[in-house]
């Protein structure tokens, strides 16, 4: 595979651009986690609200079987205790599900912001970034098998602008059946520029 050019002004933009992709993912990431621990954050209510519930609960659990074990004591004193035990579970589910609640919001917002900025940039640049890696790949395969200049000069009348092709030759398909050197070299560095590759593999 190819992953970047061999000319040092496009490699440099390719591996800055390939590191400004790295950098806005981490950065998005790590403030999709910032948005997580501050929403988070407003969980506490509801945790503490949980605390007390469960806490009361017990204790007026345990105050009703005291009052049950009591002697000369009829057994419907222990029933405003349990009755009160039953509304600290209700309090504390109340607080469970805040908690639950919250916890959610963080999530989907905590992913929204990280994924949402990441998505749209990698929908354009990954593309972008295959299509020159598609690209160069099989220039230099075409030049590794030996096919040299003839096949990229082929490549070149089918992928390059009309104008460009024009000031190599006002024919070039012609010359490049009657085997033109000049201008088969021509075509073939065309497309190796196009794609980032040196001319100087023509030569090898």
């Amino acid at each position: 595979m190819k992953w970047y050019a061999d000319t040092p002004s496009r490699r440099v933009a390719q591996l800055f651009a390939d590191l400004l992709t790295v950098g806005w993912i981490v950065g998005w990431v790590l403030l999709g986690r910032l948005v997580h621990e501050l929403v988070s954050a407003l969980a506490l209510p509801g945790e503490k609200m949980d605390a007390a519930g469960t806490s009361l609960s017990e204790k007026m659990l345990e105050a009703a079987g005291r009052v049950d074990d009591l002697p000369l004591v009829e057994d419907g004193v222990a029933a405003p205790f349990t009755g009160a035990a039953k509304a600290a579970d209700q309090l504390a589910a109340a607080g469970q599900a805040q908690v639950d609640a919250v916890a959610d919001i963080a999530i989907g917002l905590a992913i929204a912001v990280a994924v949402v900025p990441v998505l749209m940039w990698l929908m354009v640049y990954v593309p972008l970034r295959w299509r020159y890696i598609r690209n160069a790949t099989s220039t230099q395969r075409f030049l590794e098998a030996g096919t040299a200049a003839d096949l990229v000069a082929l490549r070149a009348m089918s992928t390059q602008p009309l104008h460009k092709l024009a000031k190599i030759s006002d024919d070039p398909v012609r010359a490049w059946r009657e085997g033109d050197v000049e201008v088969v070299t021509k075509l073939a560095a065309l497309e190796l520029k196009s794609v980032g590759l040196s001319a100087k593999r023509l030569a090898r």
